[in-house]
């Protein structure tokens, strides 16, 4: 049994404060393995492989689409896709690489979620529990999920150390590698836990002002 945490952001993020340490030594205390998606960058990958410790390379890449901007996660990277590409193109890279698609937050229209259904529905894996969101937004994720038969996942959305361990999806899995987590994840049990809308706005604003100095 593993548990994974689809969607936690390191430092390398321009508003998160997780240094790579201690996302590793975190995620060894809880036994829960982080997909590293940070806002267009792979930079903080080197330094979780020198850790010793299981986790998924990914990014979460802005695209656009005919909506708007919005985001997307690639999930097993090689290397990263840079900002602003198309949605479609986003797809073809992410596929290219062996990798897999993941629609954070989505329907979320104050956190830039993908709005379209027609889009969604091209993505592998929904995001039906984000520690961030309002709950109506992860209903209608849910609801989506369960009516185009598309896989469920959930991610913590970390972007401060106390926020990560809290939020992942169980999964019957030997081995942490692309198809097999695909099937594992038709019979997960997602675990979740919101995230305190006041300790996160306190925490955010105190990581714009000591962000030069952390």
């Amino acid at each position: 049994m593993l548990k994974v945490d689809f969607h936690v952001h390191t430092n390398y993020s321009f508003d998160a404060t997780i240094k790579v340490h201690q996302l590793a030594e975190r995620a060894r205390q809880f036994g829960i393995i982080p997909a590293i998606t940070d806002h267009y960058s792979m930079k903080a990958i080197p330094a979780m492989e020198k850790q010793g410790t299981d986790f998924i390379p990914g990014e979460e890449l802005r695209v656009t689409t005919p909506l708007g901007k919005a985001d997307l996660i690639g999930l097993f990277l090689n290397e990263e896709i840079e900002k602003n590409i198309d949605f479609e193109e986003a797809l073809d890279r992410i596929k290219e690489q062996g990798a897999i698609s993941y629609a954070p937050h989505p329907f979320d229209s104050m956190r830039a979620g993908l709005q379209d259904e027609s889009i969604l529905k091209k993505v592998q894996i929904i995001e039906v529990f984000n520690a961030h969101c309002l709950s109506r937004f992860d209903r209608q994720a849910e609801a989506f999920a369960k009516k185009e038969g598309r896989l469920s996942g959930a991610g913590s959305d970390a972007h401060f150390i106390f926020e990560f361990g809290q939020t992942y999806v169980e999964l019957e899995l030997d081995e942490l590698e692309p198809s097999k987590l695909l099937k594992a994840l038709k019979n997960g049990k997602i675990v979740g836990k919101r995230t305190s809308k006041a300790r996160r706005v306190m925490h955010r604003i105190g990581s714009k002002l000591l962000k030069p100095f952390i």
